[in-house]
């Protein structure tokens, strides 16, 4: 494909070209890039690449200066990001149910759905058109799932579990599974609370690799239209979260936490169980959220501040040692002045 014609196959870019247009026949990072390679620019520490990579071509911003035929555009990552879906797509799995698949009684296939080996569907399932169900899978009854959904292998989908249209789990995540509640007896011994609930993911929501989603004991654990979440972070059971949050890996979400739309939780942090984040919030790596976080605040740290203060101490940290000598030379000083003067009088 000519870069002019990629250039007109994707939105808000201008082909920079100077009377060249070269053939592009893959997409690559500016570090392996080689001949017939379209690669891009998102971050000035990296404009020395720029100088000795060896693709053909360059996404760039409006205004970095560039000897390579360039597409520019104002947000460069993602006009990358649609460049590689015009060259790579995912494997997919032919429209038929394998042999070794085990259906239950009563599962409604839509049309074109396609099934792998040794998956198990239980009774009354309903199974959307499109939908592609990887090996090994188990999906329990009375679970829904909508059309062009990929569930990917040994993932496990329990029973009355819904999961909208456009949706991507990956291997071996967990949905409803049971929330962890116990109550405790007379006798000393844990009284499991029955988890009667069920989870409900809207469309366009991608589950990382094992990961897992609980349901309550009555009610629903939801997880709104297009979130994004990563591999390995546990959303505990009754989490109600807003449409468009982004959870990185190894968050943890406790019991009936309340997560605001466009919320971000970077890798690590932990909410606790009651939690309420508020729209467009940004917790930083490792933080812990015990109570709230009002609307659009980028707080970070244990508890959770506000990010400039988290900066400056750290910064205060690097001199406590030698914060610690200053304080213990006026303390000597001080006492020697008392002595002196308890001595005058």
């Amino acid at each position: 494909m000519k870069l002019s014609q990629l250039a007109s196959c994707l939105p808000d870019c201008d082909l920079d070209a100077s009377g060249s247009d070269p053939e592009i026949t893959g997409i690559s990072s500016i570090d392996r890039a080689k001949a017939g390679d379209l690669t891009f620019l998102g971050s000035a520490k990296y404009l020395h690449l720029l100088e000795h990579t060896q693709a053909s071509a360059v996404i760039l911003d409006r205004t970095t200066p560039c000897q390579l035929p360039c597409l520019r555009t104002s947000n460069p990552r993602l006009l990358f990001a649609r460049s590689i879906d015009l060259f790579y797509q995912p494997i997919t799995l032919p429209p038929e149910v394998h042999p070794t698949a085990v259906l239950g009684q009563d599962v409604q296939l839509g049309s074109g759905v396609a099934i792998a080996p040794n998956v198990v569907i239980g009774d009354r399932a309903v199974i959307g058109d499109g939908v592609q169900i990887f090996a090994n899978t188990t999906i329990y009854p009375d679970v829904k799932i909508g059309d062009r959904s990929v569930i990917h292998a040994n993932c496990a989908i329990r029973e009355f579990s819904q999961i909208g249209a456009d949706c991507i789990i990956h291997p071996g995540s967990v949905i409803g599974s049971d929330g962890f509640g116990y109550e405790i007896q007379p006798d000393g011994n844990w009284y499991k609370i029955p988890q009667s609930g069920h989870v409900e993911i809207g469309d366009r929501v991608e589950i990382g690799c094992l990961s897992a989603v609980d349901r309550p004991s009555v009610g629903i654990t939801a997880i709104g239209y297009g979130t994004k979440i990563d591999n390995l972070v546990q959303i505990g059971h009754g989490c109600q979260i807003a449409p468009h949050c982004m959870i990185v890996a190894q968050v943890g979400l406790a019991g009936g936490a309340k997560l605001g739309h466009h919320v971000v939780l970077a890798g690590q942090v932990g909410v606790a169980d009651r939690a309420d984040i508020g729209d467009r919030a940004i917790v930083g790596a490792k933080a812990g959220v015990t109570s709230y976080v009002e609307a659009g605040a980028r707080v970070m740290g244990f508890p959770p501040v506000p990010e400039r203060e988290w900066k400056r101490m750290i910064v205060a940290q690097k001199h406590l040692p030698e914060i610690k000598r200053t304080i213990d030379k006026l303390e000597k000083r001080l006492a020697e002045l008392e002595a002196k003067l308890n001595g005058e009088g």
